[in-house]
């Protein structure tokens, strides 16, 4: 392996690591861990998920109780505060992975272009990674 491919790589995660989108979304992972309300709706929300898995890996259908449990779920996650900003910090960091991901792709299929501003091809941090300004 190339010894500045590595560095660079290494400069990468530590950028992303000191990213105001990480922070963000520890912080607001925090905030929702210390909600109770958030924690128990959590906990109801998993054990739906965990028997929906049970269910598809043993062949069966999803029956329209088990959908709606799953609507009914992620609206009350989407209406508590501390769950919807872990949501939205959460997204904000993985569009931040996937425009680096996206510049990454580009370069190796030839299109060195960037991205493109008027495009929301490299996500919402356009603009702030790439040669835009």
């Amino acid at each position: 392996m190339s010894a500045a491919i590595m560095e660079k790589a290494n400069e990468l995660a530590e950028l992303i690591a000191g990213s105001a989108e990480l922070e963000i979304m520890k912080i607001r992972e925090a905030d929702m861990n210390k909600d109770l309300e958030a924690v128990k709706i959590i906990g109801k929300f998993q054990k739906v998920q965990e028997d929906i898995y049970k269910k598809q890996m043993s062949g069966q259908e999803l029956s329209d109780e088990d959908k709606k449990n799953v609507s009914e779920m992620e609206i009350t996650m989407n209406g508590n505060p501390a769950i919807k900003a872990y949501i939205e910090a959460s997204q904000n960091f993985e569009n931040l992975l996937r425009s680096v991901n996206l510049i990454i792709t580009k370069a190796l299929s030839g299109d060195q272009g960037g991205c493109d501003c008027g495009s929301d091809e490299c996500g919402p941090s356009c603009g702030s990674g790439c040669s835009c300004s």
